[in-house]
């Protein structure tokens, strides 16, 4: 009894934690931003922005920044979702998430359960389409043009 629940809570891991694909549907993920404010990540966002590095996270900022800040996210159901789970707690406590709460738009958070959701290219923007809860491309963009030009 014990090993089929234990096999059953592997399987469904398992399977939350998949990449996100074009044609996967988009999980319900509660995520927080820097302000601490909790987020529904849903069907409902035609996109999703998705950093895994500060290189990245300078880019889309400086975009984000360019297009209107908050009112860009919001107007064109994006979200902006970022890795920030390498990075030391000190770090992040002390010096990151000061820095970012300056910043006029929300960045949402994944944590260590949720990272392997997105796609990754390195040194890559992943930008996910979303039509219908489902994906419906994904792009890996590098300079702000690029990024821009999808918008």
């Amino acid at each position: 009894m014990l090993k089929k629940l234990l096999l059953t809570a592997f399987l469904a891991v398992g399977l939350f934690a998949s990449t996100l694909t074009t044609g996967s549907e988009i999980p319900t993920l509660k995520i927080k931003d820097q302000f601490e404010k909790e987020h529904t990540l849903d069907g409902s966002i035609k996109t999703i922005i998705f950093s895994a590095s500060k290189d990245e996270a300078s880019v889309i900022r400086d975009v984000i920044n360019a297009k209107g800040k908050a009112e860009f996210l919001t107007s064109n159901s994006v979200a902006y979702v970022a890795d920030i789970t390498a990075m030391p707690s000190l770090i992040t406590k002390f010096f990151a998430m000061p820095k970012m709460k300056k910043y006029e738009f929300p960045i949402l958070f994944i944590d260590e359960e949720n990272k392997d959701i997105f796609p990754v290219k390195e040194e890559m923007i992943s930008v996910i389409s979303v039509e219908n809860g489902k994906v419906t491309d994904i792009k890996y963009v590098k300079t702000a043009e690029e990024l821009t030009a999808l918008f």
